[in-house]
Order: structure tokens, then C-alpha cells, then sequence
């Protein structure tokens, strides 16, 4: 049983992981004015790799020899969906929608993760689970109609990229059991930066190739840094800590909290406008959480990743 204070600490740990996602987004926006792609995935996972491989090794002392041919495979396969699918697809969808446009659609990870269940694994839909997929879908369908954008069609293809990422999120979630690995939360978080860099290196070499460096100046280099710090090492490392102590429900109703992070700091800091089939679509999303998540039992977050025990994680 977890007591109070593990479980409040968890709570802190989601919050603010969801936090620095949300503050995340306008980082990454702000860059793929200049950068390519899969460019900037790549140097902002070196960067966090820079910063978590030596924290892994230093405060958890895990020997990444010793690990298993499971343990690798159940991180690359959380890598492939959380850092390379969904970032990649959400950075795109960035080029050509606004950011409070990404950070409301963010927030249909939970309805999405209900219809890639029902499609997937069999699971039922019931009144509840359809009332929260409904309400997502006409969030978006706002969006969609109003445009999320002044650009036209573009912002219907930002909007598509921004969908492709949650869906590779909720893929995430859906196969979560499967996947799980015991590690701790630094060395796990390491872990996956490093299968993303390694899985992204290739187009980014390409694409390095034709890139004129000279473009990245002061200012950019301050996004990319922030990104691989908010995005990567705080995010993951949050979420790590987090998860084994909070029941499940709680995660999925705190990403309610990410399209208001978002949509704060672009109002706020980068100018954006924040329009009245956007405060609508963020109420229907947030409504559409709990509604999806209200009726969860006590399911506790480690049965993503279970509670580490160092004997665990070493090869058999």
C-alpha cells in the first residue's frame, strides 16, 4: 500500500512533468521556424543524453551491460513510440499549426488510448468511454472547422501530423504492460534518449548535410537547450518518479494540464491569440479527461513501470 506522502510526492512529480511538456511545446515551436526536423530531435537528445547518462551512472550506479536482451528491447520499443513516433510527428505538426493548437490536441491521449483499445485489444466501450471519445473527436472537429491557424489548409495538415502523434502515444499506453521494464526513473530516462538518438541520427545526418549552421544563433541555441531540458531530461525523469506512486486515473486527467501551460505561455511570451473555439475545444478536452478517467479504480501507475529493484534489471 502506498501511503499519503508517497502519493503526494507522485502527485508532484505528474504535475510538474506535465508542466514542462506544456512548456515544452512553444520551445519546440520556436525552433522549427529554422531547424529541420528530425535535426533538432536529434540535438536535443544528445543534449539530454549529455546530461543523463553520467546522472545515471553516478546516482543510481545501473551497469548497462548487465542488462538484459528484454530489458533493451522493452526500451527501445517505449523509445520508438514516446521520443522518435511522437515527437517527430509533433514537431512537424508545429511547422504548420499553432501552439495552442498542439497543446489542446495533446490533450486527447486518453481518448485516444479508449478507441486504440477498443480497436486493438477487444476492450468495451461503454456510455462514459463514448461521451469522453465524443467530446474529444468534437474538440478537435472545432478546431478543424475554424482552423487552427490563419494559413488555410495548412493548419488541417499540422492538425493531422499533431493527431499521429497522440495516436503513437496512445500506442504507447495501450501496449504499456508488454513494454514495462524495471529500471530507475534516471537511467530509464537515459535509456530512451539514447534509442532515440540512435533511431533519428540517420535522417538528421541527412539533413545536416544541406543545413546552414549559421543560422543557428544565440536565441535558437536557447530553444534547443530548453527543449532538451524541458522535453527530455525534466519530462522523463518526472515521469518516471511519478508513476509507480499515483494512481492511473491521476495521469491521465493531468494532461489537462498541458494545453493550459501551453496556451499560457504562447498568449503571455510569444504573441499568439487565443480565440474562442480555443478556450471551447480546451473545455471539451479537459471535460473529455475526466469524464474517460473518473470511473478508474485504484490502479497504481506501476503496472507501466513497476517499482525497480536492482536485481531486477540485470541480464539473466
Amino acid at each position: 500500500m502506498i501511503g499519503v506522502g508517497s502519493l503526494n510526492i507522485g502527485y508532484i512529480f505528474i504535475i510538474l512533468n506535465m508542466v514542462v511538456l506544456g512548456l515544452s511545446i512553444p520551445a519546440g515551436s520556436v525552433a522549427m521556424a529554422t531547424i529541420p526536423v528530425w535535426l533538432f530531435t536529434t540535438i536535443t537528445l544528445a543534449i539530454a543524453c549529455i546530461i543523463l547518462l553520467p546522472s545515471a551512472k553516478i546516482y543510481e550506479k545501473i551497469k548497462w551491460k548487465e542488462l538484459g536482451y528484454k530489458t533493451y528491447f522493452g526500451i527501445f520499443m517505449q523509445s520508438l513510440f514516446t521520443v522518435t513516433l511522437y515527437t517527430v510527428f509533433l514537431l512537424y505538426g508545429l511547422k504548420y499549426s499553432s501552439v495552442i493548437a498542439a497543446g489542446i490536441i495533446n490533450s486527447m491521449v486518453p481518448a485516444v488510448t479508449l478507441v486504440l483499445s477498443f480497436i486493438l485489444l477487444g476492450e468495451r466501450l461503454n456510455i462514459r468511454k463514448s461521451i469522453a471519445i465524443i467530446l474529444a473527436v468534437s474538440a478537435v472537429l472545432i478546431m478543424e472547422l475554424a482552423g487552427a491557424n490563419t494559413e488555410g489548409e495548412s493548419s488541417e495538415l499540422g492538425i493531422t501530423f499533431m493527431i499521429l502523434a497522440v495516436v503513437s502515444l496512445g500506442l504507447f499506453f495501450v501496449y504499456a504492460k508488454k513494454l514495462a521494464v524495471e529500471v530507475p526513473p534516471v537511467t530509464m530516462a537515459a535509456g530512451l534518449c539514447l534509442m532515440g538518438l540512435l533511431t533519428t541520427l540517420p535522417m538528421a545526418t541527412y539533413e545536416a548535410i544541406s543545413f546552414d549552421w549559421g543560422k543557428l544563433t544565440p536565441g535558437l541555441w536557447s530553444a534547443v537547450i530548453a527543449y532538451s531540458l524541458l522535453g527530455w531530461v525534466l519530462a522523463y525523469v518526472f515521469t518516471y518518479l511519478g508513476i509507480p506512486k499515483v494512481p492511473a486515473s491521476t495521469i491521465g486527467m493531468a494532461t489537462a494540464i498541458i494545453p493550459i501551460t501551453a496556451t499560457l505561455y504562447a498568449v503571455l511570451f510569444l504573441g499568439d491569440e487565443l480565440r474562442t473555439v480555443d478556450i471551447i475545444a480546451t473545455l471539451l478536452l479537459i471535460i473529455s479527461i475526466f469524464i474517460a478517467e473518473s470511473k478508474e479504480r485504484e490502479k497504481v501507475g506501476n503496472e507501466l513501470t513497476p517499482t525497480f529493484e536492482k536485481k531486477d534489471a540485470i541480464g539473466k
